[in-house]
C-alpha cells in the first residue's frame, strides 16, 4: 500500500469504501457499501 498500488478483494460483493492498516498486529481491516467489514492477515 505504501506503493500506492491497486489491488482486488474478491470477498466483497460491493465497492470497498474504507481501508485501515494497523502495522502494530499486522492486521488490515476493509468495509465495503455491501455493509460487511473484513478483518485481513
Amino acid at each position: 500500500m505504501v506503493e500506492n498500488k491497486t489491488m482486488a478483494l474478491t470477498a466483497h460483493e460491493g465497492l470497498i469504501a474504507a481501508l485501515a492498516v494497523s502495522t502494530a498486529i499486522g492486521l488490515i481491516a476493509s468495509a465495503s457499501h455491501d455493509k460487511s467489514v473484513k478483518l485481513w492477515k
